[in-house]
């Protein structure tokens, strides 16, 4: 249901913002909720992010949510063979990205899904519409579709688990081991629970650090000394709010990266060449934190999503069905 790109895609939309409290990772919430129910209970704890979408709201959207919508279609792996339209059964997806190997993701998607009918899809080698084929294995007693180490497994008709194998298993470790409780920090609850938010995230990395690798592929200033980020997206018109707040570890800090924040948005001015507007742009260091805004307005966004195929291409497709099992040798001649 998920390629590799689409939670890298969500996470994007989330981590474009920020408010809320100081990072504090010496107090994690241990509340229990054994109830599934709960997204943020399902996730393991030493996330390194985590983030929430309100599909409603990009999906609802009166200007460019039909344009998202089917995007977002062409793209999914499963569709109509599987019962499922992302834009109309998927309500909330809430993520976070952990480090087990290399980059792992869990995300809890809420909504409607067949679970018979993918089942069905999966059994009879339905091509997905990538091009590819799911694969189901069992773990912890539930089935488990997969498809380039990216899958899903159905808890209930209105719960899926999704990610890399990795992160799902983990979630369902915590499920058969009844250890589902809000392991993750206040301060990133606080954050991804934000009222009105259409997209949320919050991400440590004062306890989780950014791997020496990750700066030195992206060499900006501003993210070697960031200790946490905060942001939130929201609709008000004409068009998309973002505001973001990076914490650092002290409030001089906060002031010398102001200025390197300050001078990577000037970047910004080169997606006008794209057809994105980027208007009440404001930067400024508050104590130990650098805060930013921005709006975006509908119309652009429209021409953004208009852009996308043109930037990643037709998803693959591909004809050849997945290997035939061997055929059986057949039966050697009675001896004379």
């Amino acid at each position: 249901m998920l390629k590799r790109g689409l939670p890298l895609l969500l996470v994007g939309l989330s981590v474009l913002a920020a408010c809320g409290d100081k990072p504090d990772a010496k107090t994690p919430v241990t509340t229990a909720s054994p109830a599934l129910d709960d997204a943020l209970a399902l996730l393991p704890a030493n996330a390194i992010m985590v983030g929430t979408v309100d599909a409603r709201a990009f999906f609802g959207s009166e200007t460019f949510g039909a344009d998202l919508s089917k995007l977002i279609e062409t793209y999914m792996p499963l569709g109509a063979e599987a019962g499922f339209t992302a834009s109309k059964d998927v309500d909330r997806i809430t993520f976070a990205s952990y480090a087990y190997q290399g980059v792992d993701a869990a995300a809890v998607v809420v909504g409607r899904f067949d679970e018979a009918k993918i089942k069905q899809a999966v059994t009879a080698q339905t091509q997905t519409k990538g091009g590819g084929y799911l694969v189901a294995s069992q773990y912890a007693g539930r089935d488990v579709y997969t498809l380039n180490n990216i899958g899903f497994t159905i808890l209930s008709p209105t719960r899926v688990v999704a990610g890399t194998e990795s992160g799902i298993r983990r979630v369902l470790e915590r499920i058969k081991d009844n250890r589902v409780k809000r392991d993750i920090p206040q301060w990133m609850l606080e954050t991804v629970e934000s009222p009105g938010a259409a997209a949320a995230v919050a991400a440590d990395f004062a306890t989780q650090p950014i791997p020496p690798d990750v700066v030195q592929k992206y060499p900006v200033q501003f993210v070697k000394d960031m200790k946490g980020l905060r942001g939130l997206v929201s609709f008000k018109s004409p068009g998309m709010q973002i505001a973001g707040s990076l914490t650092y570890p002290d409030a001089a800090s906060a002031t010398a990266n102001a200025e390197h924040v300050k001078s990577a948005t000037s970047y910004l001015k080169l997606l006008s060449l794209v057809g994105v507007q980027v208007k009440g742009l404001d930067v400024k260091a508050e104590q130990s934190d650098v805060q930013v805004k921005l709006e975006i307005d509908d119309l652009t966004l429209r021409g953004v999503l208009a852009a996308v195929p043109q930037w990643i291409g037709p998803p693959p497709r591909s004809s050849a069905p997945p290997p035939a099992p061997a055929p059986a040798p057949a039966p050697a001649p009675p001896s004379k």
